[in-house]
């Protein structure tokens, strides 16, 4: 073998150790941001995870607060305010996704999956300056239903490996009772917004606050004083009957339980955990 192979052999083992090393490098740095974000998105029994999930869902309530008095013409001096919220409220909700995104073990399927998407609509009008898409930005208060879910899992998974307590039973059906609420204010707020979108000509949807009062009537079955008169509007009407049914049936089963318990001892939350 000629001196300029052996030459040319050894400088490129010579770069292939550099660059196994520089990757070495960059594992070792990355891995602890992987394992915190891991922690602080998907390992509901930390520390980590509870303290980040706390300020996020407070982060979306001030946001959808915000987004909610923003449409009220008497607030119209405190704008300043109100875009100042949006923007520091989306920046930490564009680190969340990308957080999320980069600590999920099947990233496509965080992407596609129903709260990926929730976490992209989120912060997706602000970046492309969509302020006509409000009710795009009210699906936010969505995302406190993902910290109440994992929360309820992780409950269910913790008492499954030990005995089911009364106090833990009364624990976990308070979760449940907190999810349908935040269920039902979730769907008044997001059906009220569409209104507001939809037939915001009119007085009787001229903000969002006044749209969902009438969202709230009929999602709870009751019978407005004024409809929408617009086809889109009407479809609007339909979709918010239809959830108030579906929320009405997990209020029963919420309810169901919390009898069961009362006159037999013995609850839903019983069979999950044998399960």
């Amino acid at each position: 073998m000629s001196t300029k192979k052996k030459k040319n052999i050894r400088r490129s083992k010579k770069s292939l150790k550099t660059r196994t090393h520089k990757q070495s490098l960059l594992t070792k740095m990355v891995a602890p941001f992987l394992e915190s974000a891991h922690k602080a998105f998907y390992e509901s029994h930390t520390r980590s995870f509870v303290v980040t999930n706390n300020v996020l869902a407070f982060l979306t309530i001030v946001s959808i607060a915000s987004l909610i008095l923003e449409t009220v013409p008497a607030f119209a001096s405190y704008d300043i305010i109100f875009r100042t919220i949006e923007f520091v409220s989306v920046f930490f909700f564009s680190l969340e996704y990308i957080g999320r995104l980069v600590a999920a073990p099947n990233k496509l399927k965080y992407i596609f999956s129903f709260f990926g998407i929730i976490d992209l609509l989120t912060i997706l009008p602000t970046f492309l300056g969509l302020t006509n898409l409000t009710f795009l930005k009210s699906v936010r208060i969505l995302r406190i239903l993902r910290f109440l879910r994992m929360l309820r899992l992780a409950k269910i998974l913790r008492q499954s490996r030990r005995s089911f307590k009364k106090e833990e039973q009364k624990s976990l059906y308070r979760l449940n009772v907190e999810i349908y609420f935040i269920a039902l204010f979730a769907a008044i707020v997001i059906f009220g917004s569409i209104a507001y979108i939809v037939e915001g000509y009119r007085p009787e949807f001229s903000s969002i606050p006044i749209s969902m009062i009438w969202s709230a009537k009929v999602l709870l079955g009751g019978v407005s004083l004024y409809m929408p008169e617009t086809v889109p509007g009407e479809f609007v009407t339909i979709g918010t009957r239809f959830t108030g049914m579906v929320l009405f049936g997990l209020l029963i089963t919420v309810v169901g339980s919390g009898i069961k318990r009362l006159l037999f001892g013995t609850t839903e939350i019983e069979k999950e955990t044998k399960e």
